[in-house]
């Protein structure tokens, strides 16, 4: 039977539907496979050589396998339609909108298929592809088919599940990275995220291998194969995937207690009063660092980069039916240079009857009405709205949790003033004059760092003020924290703090490594700013890195001018800290995708 669906002339639009990135848009897929009761879940990504001239492999298809129960022909039918499913409105489970799979496949790809068996002597078979529907001006699916698994996907995935369900997008055009060792480990921590409890309760299996596909046969790329372990932001599992010996251990205490039922019906009053109105409660989860690990992290351990893991993990979890939505400050972090606020962790996991309450969004990636009420006395209300009086009051209990948090992240901060130290090492600087980098001067960066001092203009007034000793002892906090080289060597910290502030230069731009998800990074110090750009970024590779080999750093002050008047510019928004934040991610992954898009069509 034909299923009515769409006019074609429109269905290009349903391509750009909000997802983030290829992670988010996994995670669509995997909730159906949990749905389906699915333990292992495999995700495959299959390279070709790029048509770019260029001998680079790029990921052109990605499959999703489960052995949940499978679909029958009228679930199958069903499933391939936007605002179709089986799950509208569900008060329990991961699904409920219908939008799932159709909406984060098209997000990824212009053609998708999905088998599905609940026994191998009669797999069903569907696709949805955005040019035929075009082409043909179709409005209808195709019927549902019986057929076989392609043999170059039943070749990789045997022994075959006795029932489940594959995914294949065909002809991968927005994955947020083309090259797999750049997109596996922006898959990996993500899902390992999102999925936490499931898998640190081994409810499921996720596991991640790359393929390339030479024209003839495919070849396993074994290094990267990876059975994708929990990540938890609130520190407090253990077999993560944290580095070094931290993934054995729990390196966060719950916080007095730390679990707590919000409203809770044995509470005070006006707890009492709310559950009242509800019904029903949320949980909230309270951790924050022991405090030998955070004198451990007084310079960000070298080996482990644990500190930097806190500092990326900032922030509060939202988690429905143990599953994340967001990670994000929500406007709880109102002092963005603040590094006490890397330490405490908040985790709040509702059930789907409370997706109204937080205005959780069909993508399941963000809930629109969650956020810091800073003065709930000033918002419009219509009488007995229970919705904002849940959000103001939840908000003021989150709040005042964090207070005491940080108070006691503060006294851990005091006792530790002097520590032990880490063995440092040389770290390269620049010549302050010319701003060419010169290995033998040292500046306040680790070893590998290269440094450029930009000539960004100061206030008049400022231009003669000297340092401060609490400017000094702020960024001293601030290098012991981001560069471990510098913890056992005071003198070299010295220096380098000397030479910040004896540099004429307002803003000092540092090219090293980041991190994937970032491109640039900043710090003010009084009236003068560092400036972290990403050399793992694709922007530094193509376009930054071939002006240092060429050995001519004035070609480079064109692109340090931008990053320059682009830090300005987020200064001075600060109580829009919380967006650009967002935006400054989000442009990081776009402007990868465009680099790959744009060196694909030279």
């Amino acid at each position: 039977m034909a299923v009515h669906y769409f006019d074609p002339n429109g269905v290009d639009s349903l391509r750009d539907n909000g997802y983030r990135d290829t992670a988010m848009a996994l995670a669509e897929i995997i909730d159906n496979s949990i749905q389906a009761n699915a333990t292992k879940i495999e995700i495959l990504l299959l390279e070709k050589l790029s048509k770019t001239g260029k001998r680079e492999s790029l990921v052109n298809e990605i499959v999703i396998a489960d052995n949940g129960s499978g679909m029958d022909k009228a679930t199958l039918e069903t499933s391939l339609r936007f605002g179709g499913g089986t799950r509208h409105g569900a008060k329990k489970g991961l699904g409920k909108f219908g939008m799932g799979l159709p909406n984060s496949s098209a997000s990824q790809c212009p053609r998708f298929e999905v088998y599905s068996w609940k026994n191998l002597s009669a797999v069903n078979y569907n696709y949805f592809d955005f040019k035929e529907i075009k082409e043909n001006q179709s409005e209808f699916l195709p019927e549902v088919q019986e057929t076989e698994i392609p043999k170059h996907i039943s070749d990789i995935l045997k022994p075959q599940f006795p029932h489940g369900t594959i995914v294949r997008w065909v002809n991968c055009d927005r994955l947020v990275m083309r090259r797999s060792n750049k997109l596996v480990p922006h898959i990996v921590w993500p899902i390992g995220r999102i999925f936490r409890y499931f898998i640190n309760e081994q409810k499921i299996e996720i596991k991640i291998r790359v393929f390339q596909d030479n024209g003839h046969t495919l070849s396993e790329v074994f290094p990267l194969e990876k059975i994708i372990k929990a990540v938890d932001p609130l520190f407090l599992m253990t077999d993560t995937q944290l580095p070094g010996s931290f993934n054995d251990k729990a390196t966060n205490d719950l916080w007095e207690g730390g679990e707590y039922l919000f409203p809770d019906p044995n509470g005070n009053k006006e707890s009492k009063a709310l559950f009242e109105k509800i019904g029903e409660s949320v949980k909230l989860k309270f951790s924050v660092v022991k405090p030998e690990i955070k004198r451990s992290q007084g310079s960000a351990n070298t080996e482990s980069g644990l500190g930097k893991i806190y500092r990326e993990f900032q922030g509060l979890s939202i988690v429905r039916e143990n599953r994340e939505i967001k990670l994000d400050d929500f406007g709880f972090i109102t002092n963005v240079s603040d590094t006490r606020n890397r330490w405490w962790k908040v985790e709040i996991n509702f059930e789907p009857s409370f997706d109204g309450y937080f205005g959780l969004d069909n993508t399941k990636q963000n809930v629109h009405a969650f956020k810091r009420i800073e003065d709930k006395d000033l918002i419009e209300r219509t009488e007995n709205d229970i919705q904002l009086d849940f959000i103001c009051e939840l908000s003021e209990f989150i709040e005042s949790q964090i207070k005491e948090m940080m108070k006691n992240i503060e006294k851990m901060d005091a006792g530790t003033k002097g520590g032990t130290g880490l063995p440092g090492t040389t770290g390269g600087g620049t010549n302050p004059g010319t701003g060419t980098p010169d290995p033998d001067v040292s500046g306040p960066f680790p070893a590998g760092a290269v440094v450029v001092p930009l000539p960004e203009p100061g206030p008049e007034e400022e231009e003669d003020v000297p340092e401060t000793s609490k400017e000094r002892e702020e960024l001293k906090k601030w290098l012991l924290l981001r560069y471990p080289e510098y913890s056992g060597d005071e003198m070299k910290l010295n220096l380098s703090v000397d030479w910040f502030f004896a540099t004429d230069y307002n803003q000092v731009v540092v090219f090293l490594q980041l991190g994937a998800a970032e491109f640039y990074n900043y710090k003010p110090i009084g009236h003068r700013t560092i400036i972290e750009i990403n050399t793992e970024h694709d922007f530094y590779f193509e376009f930054i890195k071939p002006l240092f080999v060429e050995g001519d750093i004035n070609k480079i002050d064109p692109i340090l001018l931008l990053f320059g008047a682009m830090v300005e510019a987020e200064k001075d928004l600060v109580s829009y800290q919380q967006y650009i934040s967002r935006f400054r991610s989000l442009f990081a992954v776009k402007l990868n995708q465009f680099i790959l898009d744009w060196k694909e069509k030279k």
